[in-house]
């Protein structure tokens, strides 16, 4: 194999997968295991399906398409209506939040003979998808549209927050959830078993004991990938935060100066960066770059070496403190969530997996 390239513990993955897994479980809640990061990846879903997770989930039909296990498959991004048979065909759950698109996936389902469960999708302030909090007109048509169909079942709710707007998971929002789930329930006489607002930004709450009885379903990712509370960017306590780890090849190792000669403009991608001058510099290149990971969330394992940016095909070091680095040595690096999903999701980057130990 050749570099850049990815090498994934399936046994440090699988831990965290069912550490998170028990946790949720003391308290009978449900565990989907989000598999968008690393596209689905067969190694990775087929660890996933011997773990203690309970769904599988993924914002992307053609990864769901590409499961192979007993376990509920659940659609995270709100259907596009192109793609209402491929949601009835490869999910027995999916968040929606449009009336017309309802109507075109029970139609859907009961033309195939299907039961499909719809979490309706709610916007408890981050301002992405779903019916908004404060609209309780559009919540209770958007409800009444599922329960129309008779090949739907209105499963329960759910809540996406931290993407766009930033908003943190807090009591107000989750006690928030539950009372509109309770809501829907008197009004219309459903179980609707499901109340889904926990994610990774929910990790702190969840470990504290704080996050409220009636939020039951948890969409998980980065908190088992990576190791990581999102919300802090810290370790989470006895999870491993190195199951993936970047290696690159150094292609070129020179002295120069540290800060660009010449009237400053545009980066490659348009950014303008005043960089520092920090005198002579030992500078070296390894060949991966922004097509193929976010240098954002790379972190050298040698603590001697510092990132210093780079372009799409490059990334540059700071390699003064490491004065024995030749061309053609390896340079390793921990990675966070966008680096992984980067790296994965780029074609020029190998794949390499430690396999699971035989039970």
């Amino acid at each position: 194999m050749g570099y850049p390239k990815v090498t994934c513990d399936l046994n440090k993955v699988l831990e965290n997968v069912n550490l998170l897994a028990d946790l949720l479980h003391m308290e009978r809640r449900t565990f989907a295991a989000v598999t968008k990061c690393f596209c689905a990846e067969p190694h990775l879903t087929q660890m996933l399906e011997r773990s203690r997770c309970d769904w599988l989930a993924d914002s992307r039909l053609e990864n769901l398409a590409s499961y192979s296990t007993g376990k509920p498959r659940f659609l995270l991004r709100i259907a596009q209506p192109w793609e209402i048979p491929g949601v009835v065909e490869h999910a027995e759950y999916s968040f929606q939040s449009e009336p017309t698109t309802i109507a075109m996936l029970g139609a859907e389902a009961a033309q195939r003979g299907k039961k499909h469960g719809v979490l309706l999708a709610l916007d408890m302030g981050d301002l992405r998808e779903g019916c908004y909090f404060k609209d309780e007109d559009d919540i209770m048509r958007t409800a009444e549209a599922v329960l129309r169909e008779n090949a739907l079942e209105l499963s329960g709710v759910g809540t996406n927050l931290g993407c766009f707007g930033g908003v943190k998971v807090s009591k107000v929002n989750m006690e928030g959830i539950c009372a509109i789930a309770e809501r829907l329930r008197r009004r219309f006489g459903v179980p609707m078993p499901y109340v889904s607002g926990m994610s990774t930004l929910a990790w702190d709450m969840l470990r504290g004991g704080t996050m409220p009885a009636g939020v039951n379903h948890g969409r998980f990712g980065e908190c088992w990938i990576c190791g990581y509370d999102t919300v802090d960017r810290k370790p989470v306590p006895d999870m491993h935060n190195d199951a993936f780890l970047l290696s690159a090849q150094l292609v070129e190792i020179k002295h120069k100066d540290s800060r660009p000669i010449g009237e400053i403009g545009g980066d490659a991608f348009g950014r303008v960066i005043v960089r520092p001058d920090l005198g002579p510099m030992r500078r070296g290149i390894v060949a991966v770059g922004a097509q193929d990971i976010n240098r954002d969330d790379l972190f050298p394992l040698d603590p001697r070496i510092e990132i210093l940016g780079g372009s799409s095909d490059h990334t540059l070091l700071d390699l003064r403190r490491a004065p024995e680095l030749r061309p053609g040595d390896i340079v390793r690096f921990r990675m966070q969530w966008s680096a992984i999903m980067r790296a994965f999701t780029s074609k020029y980057v190998e794949k390499e997996f430690i396999p699971l130990a035989a039970n």
